[in-house]
């Protein structure tokens, strides 16, 4: 569990793990913060102090401390369903997958379920989890359609991922220097690696949109808003090549276009909310056409997008399904 200058939710994040079904001597809770909580004192938890702000550091210093084979994040403003590391821990034995995903549902800061809305262009941190009602198992992970995959969203919310220890060992150096874009390392860590990709359509997790949350947009005004998406999509650019770096030559064609693919839409999602001029050294890619003629467009038509999507995320915020019962 990871947290940085935040403690709303914290406590929110280590109940859901603390009452699990599975058997406590099954499991252990590594919390790394940059600040006190007193509880954490008085419970079987490995409290690690880190004033790192980047999730890759982390994450890191808690692998290090850590003794189980299989690693489950989870963000602390998420939320495990209570019986998400039984059912966890039973897939890894039948299937024995080394990355494994489960669906989430979205809810706000008061833990009301909260429909995404996604008829306008998509920013990544708005992503869903589209998976049909069954689990999905990909044998050959290094030979799939990379594109389909990300299609289904497999590389968003680290708080739905659990992978094979060795996966993050493997690329500890690389895992390190991630400042924010953890979930797509995580993923793409993954396929340098044989072993079963395996995504499980249970709603395991809740991702918690609110709105002081830099990674899906600060909506406490449009300044904020704009700033916090700028500063996450610079961020993902440098992982992003981070990403490129880890993978190297060992990868096929198939999968080294498509991580260009995501580089290049982060830089575009750059230049478009930070109004900043970024280098792009790359081929012209008709599936970010979007991007490019928004990146093109004068400040001012750009800034009304901006607004736009400024407004329609604020209204999904506010949009509660009647039922609050998330599980």
């Amino acid at each position: 569990i990871t947290a940085y200058n935040r403690q709303k939710y914290l406590d929110n994040a280590l109940n859901s793990v603390l009452n699990q079904t599975l058997d406590k001597d099954k499991f252990e809770i590594v919390v790394i913060k940059n600040f006190k909580l007193s509880e954490i004192n008085n419970r079987n938890i490995i409290d690690i102090y880190d004033n790192q702000e980047y999730l890759g550091e982390k994450i890191y210093k808690g692998l290090h401390e850590s003794k189980g084979d299989i690693i489950c994040l989870l963000d602390d403003d998420d939320i495990y369903r209570e019986d998400k590391l039984e059912r966890v821990t039973s897939f890894f034995k039948v299937f024995h997958p080394i990355y494994y995903h489960n669906n989430f549902v979205t809810i706000d800061d008061k833990g009301n379920e909260i429909k995404i809305i996604e008829d306008y262009l998509k920013i990544p941190p708005y992503a869903s989890f589209n998976l049909p009602e069954f689990t999905l198992t990909i044998e050959d992970n290094r030979k799939t359609d990379i594109r389909n995959l990300l299609k289904l969203n497999v590389n968003f919310n680290s708080s739905s991922i659990c992978v094979k220890r060795e996966i993050l060992e493997n690329n500890a150096q690389y895992l390190k220097k991630v400042k924010a874009v953890i979930d797509s390392f995580i993923f793409y860590s993954s396929l340098l690696s044989e072993g079963n990709i395996l995504l499980d359509p249970a709603r395991l997790t809740s991702y918690r949109i609110h709105t002081l949350q830099t990674s899906s947009g600060n909506t406490k005004n449009i300044r904020e808003y704009k700033d916090s998406f700028s500063n996450l999509f610079k961020k993902a650019v440098e992982d992003f090549y981070i990403i490129m770096e880890m993978l190297n030559d060992k990868i096929n064609k198939n999968i080294h276009e498509t991580v260009n693919e995501e580089l290049l839409r982060y830089k575009l999602l750059y230049k478009i909310f930070s109004g900043n001029n970024i280098l792009i050294k790359t081929k012209f890619n008709i599936h970010l056409i979007n991007y490019y003629l928004l990146s093109l467009l004068p400040t001012f038509l750009r800034n009304l997008y901006i607004k736009d999507q400024y407004n329609r995320t604020k209204k999904v915020r506010s949009f509660q399904v009647k039922s609050s019962n998330i599980f």
